[in-house]
């Protein structure tokens, strides 16, 4: 059966982080599907705004929605060496460049 979440949910919060897809389109609402592995479709269109919009709360800079190369090699030396809120931004690392690249390719994303 397939549904849309009835209630306004966040795409990098409800969706699963264990299984599921994100797709290059851009839709409102997590789909609910059993017949898909982890039952769960986001938009990595959707993903990636609300990745920008939490990017200054993790002390993330971003210039004009893009992350630069000094800013990813920060939160890459800072996996290496700990520091304050260093996984947080390392996952956001890792998923803003999953989105950014389903998007640039027209690929889904997979968790599984």
């Amino acid at each position: 059966m397939i549904e849309a979440v009835a209630s306004p949910r966040h795409h990098l919060l409800w969706h699963s982080d264990a299984e599921g897809y994100y797709v290059p389109v851009d839709f409102p609402e997590v789909i609910l599907d059993d017949r898909i592995a982890g039952s769960m479709v986001g938009s990595s269109v959707r993903l990636l705004e609300e990745l920008k919009l939490i990017a200054p709360r993790l002390e993330i800079a971003l210039v004009h929605g893009e992350l630069s190369d000094e800013m990813a090699s920060r939160i890459d030396q800072e996996a290496e060496k700990g520091g304050p809120y260093w996984i947080e931004r390392l996952v956001w690392f890792s998923l803003f460049e999953a989105a950014r690249l389903s998007i640039r390719h027209g690929a889904a994303i997979h968790f599984g």
